[in-house]
């Protein structure tokens, strides 16, 4: 049965945890006990951002994404992020700047549903797409939470520094 019970058995794991167990924690969580609909909204215009959960360690980020929706290509302000699949299918595409200062597409990547992703600015910047025939919904978790990062203006072909904000806070409680 789903339930709003699960995602704060989530994060009171997360929250006694090291950001090392984070890998293990997503890989045997299971996500289908838990009901996003409640944290879930949509736009046609571009992908959404909905904090679940935020404290000084680390936040929980749902993206809902319709068809065709992606991401400027970015990198995450020096802080690890884990992408979490829960329906559709994203692409991942993966860049680094070469010695001329150039953006360099280096490889791309499927990301199927109940699998994950991780990417921080040691590995370069990326972007994801959803290239499912429908919406997708992905689960992000930042250790440490992101409030900048760096994004690539594809008219000015230079990176900028980006304020991050959400399209809904329904901030969890959890008591330690």
């Amino acid at each position: 049965m789903k339930s709003q019970e699960n995602i704060q058995k989530l994060i009171a794991i997360l929250s006694q945890s090291s950001t090392e167990d984070y890998n293990t924690i997503l890989n045997n969580f299971d996500f289908s006990s838990i009901n996003f609909t409640p944290y879930e909204s949509w736009s046609k215009k571009r992908y959404t951002r909905n904090c679940m959960y935020k404290d000084t360690d680390f936040e929980l980020i749902l993206l809902c994404w319709d068809q065709g929706q992606e991401t400027a290509i970015h990198g995450h302000d020096g802080e690890d992020c884990w992408v979490y699949l829960l329906e559709g299918m994203l692409e991942e595409v993966y860049y680094t700047v070469d010695n001329d200062s150039y953006l360099r597409e280096e490889r791309s990547e499927k990301i199927l549903p109940n699998k994950f992703s991780f990417m921080n600015d040691k590995i370069g910047f990326h972007k994801l797409k959803n290239t499912f025939r429908g919406k997708s919904i992905s689960l992000h978790l930042y250790a440490k939470p992101i409030e900048n990062c760096v994004s690539f203006d594809e008219s000015s072909q230079q990176f900028i520094q980006r304020k991050l904000s959400y399209d809904t806070f329904k901030q969890l409680t959890f008591n330690n």
